[in-house]
């Protein structure tokens, strides 16, 4: 018989535990290793975008779509083509820039009390589509309904627009002599006249032009032709807010120009003190190239801490029922909340559809049904919106992006996105920031539309949750 000494059998004792614990901390270590972490800072990061909404679309108005979605921003293609198809008073150049200073009475207020009350084919969209396809309603409506919902309007102000629509408003496109510039300022003033002094609609944001850099679009001068017709605009807005409303402060947005553009590193140069907001347009799919670029065109500038508005983003494709599109929304709606491409406000393209057979998809189609990208924008919005704290939020998984917010109730916020087609299991630490509370969680994936899915309860400032394949996830936890 074999038999162990003492000290033989004290050795392979140790030998035993050792290796019993070297199995035991090599799956402690393998675990760590495919566990999905997302570190969230204590620091403050910057603060996340503060206005959030969408480009109307001529198939309905219907302001419990925005309230649903939690939208605070509404963007309205305004101009000649819309309000003013034939020249107000029939005199072209008529009257005089000093005329109307002088005597803001002699525009023709009838023409303007009708055209937003009683519009052609009873719509404020007759200009956009035949008469069985778009909205029933006038301007009153619109802008009346976004005041009382507290929902702030961005107008586009433009003398001829995508269908080089009206036709009298051609011969200035550009304006180049006294009477064009003449008609250009009388309609800036009568529209913002109309808007916010007859009336009290509280509309303050004003584009001048669309895509001016985009032919397509309707404008018909050069880049200079451009920043003069801004300036002119500028002049006329400026009349109106230090004559009439000394105490209403109002923004001048421009170039309006398309994704990926120069013109806005030229129009900073050239006419920066003719507008207060940078204004552009970015449909790529990682929208924090393009928004950084323009950034560092607005550093060194009189506009380097002006608001930064993505007046178009999203799609102008039929995408919106697909998930990968659905998915990038949230992506790109955190990326616009990062200090590197921070973005003050951004109107998705576009709520609803334009006409009901042919024309651009919306998040909302013509008979009322909400596309798979409504959903997804909702989530972000919910966690985004507001001006709140974000905190940076690391995560060692790359298929994970994910941001934390703190609104002025000191509600807690946590948006994760997962582009990956697995499912993550993630322990999110909260320590820095909150170390108990449950937490609402929102679940938005292919089955489920952001919908609410259970709860999810901190543990000394640990939380655990399933993030699904293609999918993301949103959770709110209250003030303590």
């Amino acid at each position: 018989m074999f038999i162990l000494s003492k000290k033989s059998s004290l050795n392979w004792l140790v030998g035993l535990a050792i290796a019993l614990l070297i199995h035991l901390f090599s799956g402690i270590t393998t675990l760590a290793q495919s566990m999905t972490i997302i570190q969230v800072s204590g620091k403050p990061w910057g603060i996340s975008t503060r206005y959030m909404g969408a480009c109307e679309g001529n198939v309905n108005f219907d302001v419990r779509d925005l309230q649903d979605l939690g939208m605070n921003t509404y963007r309205i293609y305004g101009g000649m083509s819309r309000w003013e198809a034939e020249d107000d008073d029939g005199r072209y150049g008529w009257p005089s820039i000093a005329e109307i200073q002088a005597n803001p009475a002699i525009i023709n207020w009838d023409w303007w009390d009708k055209v937003m009350t009683n519009p052609p084919n009873r719509s404020d969209y007759w200009w956009s589509g035949s008469s069985e396809e778009i909205w029933q309603g006038n301007a009153r409506t619109i802008f009346g309904t976004l005041k009382q919902a507290g929902i702030k309007p961005v107008l586009t102000i433009r003398n001829v627009d995508n269908s080089w629509n009206p036709p009298w408003a051609l011969q200035l496109n550009p304006p180049r002599t006294e009477a064009d510039w003449n008609e250009w300022w009388e309609h800036i003033f009568a529209t913002v006249y109309w808007l916010n002094v007859r009336n009290d609609y509280r509309v303050d944001e004003f584009e001048i032009h669309n895509e001016p850099d985009n032919r397509a679009q309707g404008w018909g001068g050069t880049q200079s032709d451009y920043f003069q017709l801004v300036k002119i605009a500028r002049e006329a807005i400026d009349f109106v807010y230090r004559t009439y409303l000394p105490t209403r402060t109002y923004h001048i947005h421009a170039p309006v120009t398309v994704g990926d553009s120069s013109w806005p590193a030229l129009a900073l140069q050239e006419i920066p003190r003719e507008f207060s907001s940078v204004n552009i347009h970015d449909y790529n799919r990682d929208i924090s190239d393009y928004i950084g670029r323009v950034r560092g065109w607005m550093k060194d500038t009189v506009r380097e801490n002006s608001d930064l508005w993505v007046s178009e983003w999203g799609t102008y494709e039929n995408e919106y029922d697909t998930l990968p599109l659905a998915l990038n929304l949230i992506q790109n709606a955190i990326r616009g909340s990062q200090p590197e491409s921070y973005i003050y406000g951004s109107h998705i393209f576009s709520l609803y559809d334009w006409g009901k057979t042919n024309g651009f998809k919306g998040l909302i189609g013509a008979t009322g049904e909400r596309r798979l990208s409504y959903y997804s924008l909702r989530m972000a919005i919910r966690v985004l919106q507001g001006g709140r704290t974000t905190f940076q939020s690391s995560t060692n998984n790359p298929d994970l992006m994910a941001i934390a917010t703190q609104d002025e109730q000191n509600n807690l916020y946590l948006l994760v996105v997962n582009a990956g087609e697995k499912s993550h299991s993630v322990r999110t630490d909260l320590t820095a920031l909150r170390t108990k509370g449950t937490g609402t969680m929102w679940e938005f994936s292919a089955r489920v539309r952001d919908e609410v899915v259970g709860e999810v309860a901190l543990d000394r400032g640990q939380a655990s949750f399933e993030v699904p394949a293609l999918g993301a996830i949103a959770i709110a936890f209250p003030a303590a």
